[in-house]
């Protein structure tokens, strides 16, 4: 039996945060954290074991999604990314290059194919 994959699931809409914890605490092989905004998910990165994250573009916070994803690619080098946005202004060459991109709003097979697509860019890399 493998081990459930931790996913950090960063947003500043709680109905978001909730929305994807569901899809993603409701697939095979997945447990979730949430967290509301980037500050709280800064402190899951430095004091839990975390294999993807699902971050939102733009956070409430000290840091934007993307440099929240920059960080944690620093402390977990085989952190898997899934960036996140409605925001039509960001283009998808600013999200870090081992990440998928996934614009809102998205259904839940979206979301599975792009957590896979992000963990093959990971064991790929390799």
């Amino acid at each position: 039996m493998t081990a459930k994959k931790t996913v950090l699931i960063v947003d500043d809409n709680e109905l978001v945060l909730e929305s994807l914890d569901l899809l993603l605490s409701g697939a095979e092989g997945f447990q979730s954290i949430r967290a509301l905004g980037s500050d709280g998910a800064m402190r899951h990165l430095r004091h839990a074991p975390v294999d993807i994250i699902v971050a939102d573009v733009i956070l409430a916070g000290s840091v934007s999604g993307i440099d929240l994803c920059n960080e944690a690619i620093k402390r977990h080098p085989d952190i898997a990314l899934v960036v996140i946005t409605a925001d039509s202004e960001v283009r998808v060459d600013e999200v870090p290059q081992r990440g998928v991109f996934l614009r809102k709003p998205f259904g839940a097979t979206e979301l599975m194919v792009a957590v896979q697509m992000a963990q093959r860019k990971v064991a790929n890399s390799h």
